[in-house]
């Protein structure tokens, strides 16, 4: 007769915000006895790839926008375009930290920008990023 399996759940698989205060008071206490060190490392690393992840993604955006206010001819949209892109930059100055800054490689977020233009539009763009981060970062004058 075979036994029954006993499955062990982890507070951290059955209740991910009671771990995370318990973790909390546990770094709080300094006890490391109570820390959890397997499932923090992996939220820290998550964490970590997250935050990279949200600059690039609002990266792309600004360049799909950028691209779009410099290769094409399309007059009515330009405005608008300049707004999303400064709501962007908005977005961007509160996750860009120096670290953050400097662990940006904009070839990813530029290819993928570049292809969503191409699909939009019939035009020529550059292989590569043809904008600086500090370019993409400035706000732009939507009056003009």
């Amino acid at each position: 007769m075979n036994k029954p399996v006993t499955v062990s759940y982890s507070l951290y698989e059955t209740d991910y915000c009671l771990w995370l205060e318990k973790q909390a008071s546990a770094i709080k206490n300094r006890d490391v006895e109570c820390l959890d060190w397997d499932n923090l490392l992996e939220e820290i690393e998550y964490l970590g790839r997250e935050e990279i992840n949200a600059v690039n993604s609002l990266l792309k955006q600004i360049i799909i926008h950028r691209l779009k206010l410099d290769y094409t001819s399309n007059i009515y949209s330009r405005h608008h375009w300049k707004c999303e892109i400064n709501a962007f930059i908005d977005d961007i100055e509160d996750k860009l930290t120096n670290s953050i800054r400097n662990k940006i490689d904009l070839k990813k977020p530029y290819t993928r920008a570049r292809r969503t233009v191409l699909e939009q539009y019939n035009i020529n763009l550059p292989q590569q990023c043809p904008y600086s981060l500090d370019e993409l970062i400035t706000y732009l004058e939507v009056n003009d």
